[in-house]
């Protein structure tokens, strides 16, 4: 329905641009929407919405996340459609060529720092908007898994059937794995069993959960890259860069503004691809679906499935440990023999007894806490504390981990290691490269460990004419003394070496290899 000039000429200045503002919501366009006359007392004159008032909003909504406006920005600006109606003689029509180099101005001010975010706010904006519109789905869901050399190895479909906080997923026709957000199992045809899981933490939802790809979007910086087909229909190309992290690709139905298709970013030289080939929005899901009932002929067999708690008194008797707690409580309380697990939704918190000796992944970077290191791999973070092994696994793991552990002390990737060596030793980066690859392909596997390399690396020097057998200088006597993620030393307990020095040279991530750049003498 179209709104007349009279009726906007009625409204105070803010609240016609918060119409403005609406409209762009809504992903439609003011100027084709609404009659305003901009300059009142032109001899009621309507004009259509000029592209420097819609130029002015677009950068007013581009900078919304970046600065709050002073409380006296919307009554200046609003000067820019309309005079006060202060009973005073109307002001004389405006030059619009005034308005446009005004207008200009501001383009030229802010396109440098916010060029990415004018274009890219309506899209994700109206993403969030459509899975908030989102009670229920139903499609099929294509996921494929490729190697860095583009390879795909695995390729399956799935049917998801997702209402609220419950989902169902069938795979091959076969295996039907149901969360009703209570409780966890999966119903296998092959074996005739109704197996019953886990319910946290949940790695199954990950990949179909629009909501939380949405948030995600909405959090962390991103920008629209092109516009491609997916599925047989047009979809906006989304770049996200989580800080600290590898980007991934979200692609968005222009149609609809709905997900189609997430690409993960490159891990452990892997990277999955979740496409939807169909999709039905707001689906009529038989409720059914979501009630555990054992076919005939089934028998039920409980993986360790635990028991939800109301109380952490309720965990200790059922696990007989005594958890560390956050200062944030969880959302909920899994109990399991010798093991606790706190349920902050994408991130969990796990707590067991503590093995001895323990020593974290040498793939991985190491923190510090009281003296002890704390393994940290991408978003997940494993130390030991006051008799128990902590596990924090998400999104928001560095957050929760220093309600546990507030001394923690993180590795900081930008120390130079390499240069203490009193040894150098020269590298053929073109022999680096080619490990590299010969590891995402799958082969040898132990350069992305910094202890098997130096153990290489040692014996080689002990012994030039190649290992055989057990090494000379064993496995055990070496120890990772740091690693930050990007570079490595590695103490050695005998032999002629007392330090091995090594980098990350082609990926400075979990799936990069290790190499020795230096080493000192004993």
């Amino acid at each position: 329905m179209k709104t007349s000039p009279e009726e906007l000429n009625r409204q105070a200045a803010e609240e016609r641009l918060d119409r403005i503002i609406d409209l762009f919501n809504q992903e439609r366009d003011p100027s084709k929407t609404l009659e305003i006359e901009l300059h009142p007392g032109s001899e009621g004159e309507g004009k259509d919405l000029g592209l420097e008032d819609v130029a002015i909003v677009r950068i007013l909504r581009s900078l919304r996340p970046q600065a709050e406006p002073s409380p006296g920005f919307g009554a200046k600006l609003a000067k820019l459609f309309t005079t006060e109606q202060t009973g005073k003689k109307a002001a004389p029509k405006k030059n619009p060529f005034r308005i446009g180099v005004f207008a200009a101005c501001i383009l030229l001010v802010f396109a440098f720092t916010f060029w990415n975010n004018l274009f890219k706010g309506d899209v994700v904006l109206a993403m969030e908007k459509a899975v908030q519109k989102l009670s229920s789905y139903h499609g099929i869901m294509e996921m494929t898994t490729e190697n860095a050399q583009g390879e795909k190895w695995l390729v399956r479909q799935v049917e998801i059937w997702y209402q609220g906080d419950k989902y169902a997923l069938r795979q091959n026709g076969e295996t039907l794995t149901v969360n009703n957000g209570k409780q966890k199992w999966q119903v296998r045809e092959r074996d005739k069993e109704v197996a019953i899981l886990p319910l946290v933490p949940d790695y199954t939802k990950q990949g179909f959960a629009l909501r939380d790809e949405a948030l995600r979007a909405k959090q962390y910086p991103h920008t629209i890259v092109g516009q491609e087909q997916v599925a047989g229909r047009e979809a906006h190309k989304l770049k996200i860069s989580p800080p600290g992290g590898e980007p991934y690709y979200l692609w968005l139905d222009v149609a609809t503004n709905l997900p189609l298709k997430l690409q993960t970013a490159m891990q452990n030289a892997l990277q999955t691809t979740y496409t939807f080939v169909s999709f039905e929005a707001n689906a009529e899901i038989n409720p059914q679906i979501f009630t555990l009932k054992v076919p005939e002929g089934f028998k039920v067999i409980e993986e360790d499935p635990g028991q939800l708690v109301a109380t952490v008194r309720e965990a200790i008797h059922v696990s007989e440990i005594t958890p560390l707690l956050p200062q944030e409580v969880p959302q909920g309380i899994y109990a399991f023999p010798k093991k606790i697990v706190l349920d902050y939704g994408e991130t969990s918190i796990i707590e067991t007894p503590a093995s001895l000796p323990w020593e974290p992944a040498g793939f991985g970077a190491w923190g510090e806490l009281n003296g002890q290191p704390v393994e940290i791999i991408r978003d997940r973070l494993r130390w030991q504390q006051e008799g128990l092994e902590i596990t924090v696994e998400g999104p928001r793991s560095l957050e929760l981990a220093r309600q546990i552990a507030p001394d923690m002390i993180l590795p900081d990737k930008d120390t130079d290691l390499s240069s203490q060596a009193q040894v150098k030793v020269p590298v053929d980066m073109e022999i680096v490269r080619n490990d590299q690859k010969q590891v995402d392909a799958g082969h040898t596997p132990w350069q992305l460990d910094p202890l098997y390399v130096s153990v290489t690396f040692v014996n080689l020097l002990v012994t030039p004419e190649g290992i055989v057998g057990e090494p000379k200088i064993p496995y055990e006597d070496f120890k990772i003394g740091k690693n930050t993620g990007k570079e490595a030393i590695v103490e050695v307990l005998s032999g002629p070496v007392s330090k091995v020095y090594l980098k990350r040279l082609v990926r400075q991530d979990e799936s990069g290899i290790w190499t020795v750049v230096g080493y000192d003498q004993r």
